[in-house]
C-alpha cells in the first residue's frame, strides 16, 4: 500500500516539481503510518490470542487428577462422573489443547501436562494381539468401561493420532509405539479389506453401530489412516485408507446431514484430502458431488453447522483453486457474521429464545471464530473476518470466570443460566479455547475438528 501511494504521488506531472516532491513525502509518511498501524493491530491481536491460550492452558494444568495407573486425567462436566480417554471430552482431547498452548507459549508446564495425559492413555491401554485399544473411560477407582471405540472422536483413531503428535513434540518413543499399536488394532477391526472395508463403531459383537462421518465414523478413520501413511511411509495405512474411501464412495448418497461431524461437509473434506494424496479422480468427483449440496445447516457451529461447511469450502479452494468454493466460503462467512450476538457469540439456533450459546469449538464461539480467522488468512474479506475472529477471542476472554484454581468457562449459557462449569475438553471447553487462541497466535497444522491438515 505504501509503495502504491508513493508512486501515485510521484507520478503527478501537472504540478511543479517541488510541490510534487512535498506531496510524495507526505503520502509516503501517511502510508507508512497506516502500515505501522496495521502491524500494531496484528501484533495486538496476536498478543491477546497468546494470553487466551495461556489462560486456558494454565486452567487445564490446575484441574487435572493424578491417576493410579500413571499420568493425569480430567473429568468432563458433560460426561461426568467418569474420566474419559477420547478426543471428544477425554484425556486425548485435553492433551491436544495443551500441545496447542505449548506451541505458542513455550510453557514447560503445558508440555508436562500433555505428557501426563499421554502416560494416562498408555497406562489404561489394553493389549490385544499386536495392538492396543482404549476403554471409553477409566476411573481412579480402577473401574473402567468395557466399550472400545474405533472412531476419531471416540476411540482408537483419535487417541493414536494424539499420541503420535505427542511423540513428535516430546521425542519420547513410548508415545510413538503406543500410537502405532493403536492403529494396528484399528486395522484389525476392518472388514472387507482389501477391496472395500468398513469399521463398526465399537468392537462389541452384540452391537452393529456403524457411522460414516468424520467424528463418529469411517471418514475420520480414513483421514487418520492417511495421516499415518504420511508420517510413517507405511503403505499399509494408505491401502486401508483407499479401501475405506471405496466403501464410502458407495454410501455417500445415503448421507442426509450437511454438517462436518457426521454429514456431507466432513465427508467432502476427507475425500479432498484423499484426492490431494492420490490424485484419484473418483475421490475428486465424490468431493465435488458432496460439496454441491446447497441446503446449508440452520445453525452456525463448526461440527453441525455453517462454520464447518465454510471451512471445508475453504479447503476445497486451497486444494483445487476453484473460485466457486471461495465464493461459497465467502457467503458462509458473511452469514456467520450476521448471525453473531453482539458481534462475538452465537446461539445454537439463531433467533430461538433461550437457545444455548456455547463457548467451545464444537458448536460455539471458539470454532466459529477459528473459521472466520482462517477465511481472513486466505484473503476472503480479511478485514471483516479478522475483526469478527478478534471479537470472538475478546468475548471468550471476557467470559472467563475465576476460582481458587484459576480461570474456567461454563460450556454454555441457556435461557439465562450458565451450565456445565469448567468443562476441560477440546470440543466443548478449555482445551478447544486454548486451540483457538493458539491458532490466532500463529499455530497451525490442525483444523477445528482436530484433523491434521497441511
Amino acid at each position: 500500500m505504501a509503495d502504491t501511494l508513493c508512486i501515485a504521488a510521484e507520478s503527478t506531472p501537472l504540478l511543479p516539481p517541488s510541490l510534487r516532491f512535498l506531496i510524495f513525502l507526505c503520502a509516503c509518511l501517511v502510508a507508512s503510518l497506516a502500515a505501522g498501524a496495521a502491524t500494531s493491530v496484528t501484533e495486538a491481536s496476536s498478543t491477546r490470542a497468546l494470553a487466551v491460550a495461556r489462560l486456558a492452558g494454565d486452567s487445564l494444568v490446575a484441574r487435572h487428577t493424578a491417576m493410579p495407573s500413571g499420568g493425569w486425567a480430567w473429568r468432563s462436566a458433560i460426561q461426568a462422573p467418569h474420566y474419559q480417554t477420547d478426543r471428544d471430552v477425554g484425556a486425548a482431547s485435553v492433551g491436544e489443547g495443551l500441545l496447542a498452548a505449548y506451541a505458542v507459549t513455550g510453557d514447560a508446564r503445558h508440555l508436562h501436562a500433555a505428557t501426563e495425559a499421554g502416560d494416562y492413555l498408555l497406562g489404561v491401554a489394553e493389549h490385544v494381539g499386536d495392538g492396543v485399544r482404549w476403554p471409553d473411560w477409566a476411573d481412579p477407582s480402577g473401574d473402567r468401561s468395557t466399550t472400545h471405540y474405533t472412531s476419531f472422536d471416540d476411540g482408537a483413531a483419535g487417541i493414536s493420532d494424539y499420541l503420535w503428535r505427542l511423540s513428535e513434540v516430546t521425542r519420547e518413543p513410548r508415545f510413538r509405539q503406543g500410537a502405532l499399536a493403536g492403529m494396528r488394532w484399528l486395522a484389525s477391526q476392518a472388514t472387507g479389506y482389501p477391496e472395500r472395508c468398513r469399521w463398526q463403531w465399537t468392537d462389541d459383537p452384540a452391537r452393529s453401530d456403524a457411522h460414516h462421518g468424520v467424528g463418529m465414523g469411517q471418514a475420520g478413520i480414513v483421514w487418520a489412516l492417511d495421516a499415518f501413511a504420511d508420517r510413517t511411509g507405511d503403505a499399509t495405512f494408505r491401502r486401508y485408507a483407499r479401501a475405506g474411501a471405496a466403501e464410502l464412495r458407495r454410501l455417500d448418497a445415503d448421507v442426509a446431514d450437511t454438517g462436518f461431524l457426521s454429514g456431507t461437509a466432513g465427508l467432502a473434506g476427507m475425500f479432498l484430502e484423499r484426492y490431494a494424496h492420490d490424485g484419484d479422480s473418483r475421490d475428486l468427483a465424490t468431493a465435488r458431488r458432496l460439496l454441491a449440496r446447497d441446503d446449508l445447516p440452520e445453525e452456525p457451529g463448526f461440527e453441525l453447522g455453517v462454520a464447518g461447511v465454510a471451512w471445508v469450502d475453504l479447503q476445497a479452494y486451497r486444494i483445487l483453486g476453484d473460485g466457486q468454493y471461495r465464493e461459497s466460503a465467502l457467503r458462509a462467512g458473511a452469514w456467520l457474521r450476521a448471525a453473531a450476538i453482539d458481534g462475538h457469540a452465537w446461539a445454537e439456533q439463531p433467533g430461538v429464545e433461550g437457545s444455548p450459546v456455547h463457548v467451545g469449538l464444537d458448536s460455539g464461539t471458539a470454532g466459529i471464530g477459528w473459521v472466520l480467522h482462517d477465511l481472513a488468512q486466505a484473503g476472503i474479506e480479511p478485514a471483516l473476518n479478522h475483526a469478527a475472529a478478534s471479537a470472538a477471542l475478546d468475548g471468550l476472554r471476557a467470559a472467563a470466570r475465576r476460582d481458587s484454581l484459576g480461570a474456567y468457562w461454563f460450556e454454555n449459557r441457556t435461557a439465562g443460566r450458565n451450565r456445565l462449569r469448567a468443562e476441560p475438553s477440546w470440543h466443548w471447553g478449555a482445551a478447544g479455547i486454548a486451540g483457538f487462541g493458539a491458532r490466532l497466535a500463529g499455530w497451525s497444522g490442525r483444523g477445528p475438528g482436530g484433523q491434521s491438515i497441511p
